[in-house]
C-alpha cells in the first residue's frame, strides 16, 4: 500500500500536464488590473484633452469677439464639457493686457470608466489656457 502511494505521488509530481492553466489562473487577473488602469489613465488623458480644446476654442471666441464676457466663456467652456463632465468647473479672468486666462476643473472620478485605482479618481484634472485679444 505504502509503495502504491509513492508510485502515485511520483507520477502526480513529474506530470506536467495543466502547468499552463496554473499559470494562467495566476497571471491573467494581474494583466486584466493592468488593462483597466491603462484604459482609466487613457480616459482621464483624453478627457483633459477635450477640456484643453475647448478652453483653448471658447478663449478665442472671446479673443474675436464672438463672446462679450468671461461670464460668456465659463458657459460656453462648461456647455461644451457637458457630456463627458458635467460637473466641471471653468473660471475665466482677463488681465491689463487684454489676455484671457480660462482654467477648468474636472474630477477625475467624472472621465474614468471603471474606477479601479483610488489615487486617480480622488484628483481633479485641470487644463487651463490663454489667449490674447484680437480686437478692441
Amino acid at each position: 500500500m505504502l509503495n502504491c502511494i509513492a508510485k502515485l505521488t511520483r507520477r502526480f509530481s513529474s506530470e506536467e500536464k495543466g502547468s499552463a492553466t496554473i499559470e494562467a489562473v495566476v497571471w491573467l487577473p494581474m494583466f486584466f488590473l493592468f488593462l483597466v488602469v491603462a484604459a482609466d489613465a487613457s480616459f482621464i488623458f483624453f478627457g483633459q484633452n477635450q477640456a484643453y480644446r475647448a478652453v483653448q476654442d471658447a478663449n478665442r471666441q472671446w479673443s474675436v469677439g464672438r463672446l462679450a464676457t468671461t461670464a460668456d466663456v465659463q458657459t460656453a467652456v462648461e456647455t461644451a464639457l457637458a457630456g463627458i463632465a458635467p460637473n466641471a468647473s471653468a473660471s475665466s479672468a482677463v488681465d491689463l493686457t487684454g489676455v484671457i486666462t480660462t482654467t477648468v476643473t474636472i474630477p477625475a472620478s467624472a472621465l474614468v470608466a471603471v474606477g479601479v485605482v483610488t489615487a486617480l479618481t480622488n484628483s481633479n484634472v485641470y487644463a487651463t489656457s490663454s489667449h490674447l485679444q484680437e480686437y478692441f
